[in-house]
């Protein structure tokens, strides 16, 4: 066994974010799994997914988006669930803790 602290580290162009990679997510890895805590009024800016991408609300509420900008209102045990390529934004309306969970397609 291995106790480890992985350390929460601010995410460039948004403010008010931290993020904690448990899972980098490289090639020979099949999964992507980060730990994001938001801040209230924080968004994450909208950008396309590299993959899909489970956006699990672990406590707090924020609302998402998808390709058609329609806000969605979500809270601990939900998650928004996005396909490779969406275009997607979230913005917290309190402090929120998020899992941020993105799959590698199997290789066709």
């Amino acid at each position: 066994m291995r106790i480890e602290q992985i350390p929460q580290v601010e995410l460039d162009g948004a403010s008010g974010i931290t993020m904690a990679p448990l899972n980098a997510g490289t090639s020979a890895e099949r999964v992507k799994i980060d730990l994001a805590v938001l801040q209230p009024g924080s968004s994450l800016p909208k950008h396309p997914a590299g993959r899909e991408q489970v956006f699990y609300v672990v406590s707090g509420r924020s609302r998402v988006a998808g390709d058609d900008d329609v806000e969605h209102p979500i809270s601990a045990g939900w998650a928004a669930v996005w396909d490779r390529g969406e275009q997607h934004t979230s913005w917290a309306d309190s402090t929120m803790t998020v899992l941020i969970i993105q799959r590698r397609p199997e290789a066709g």
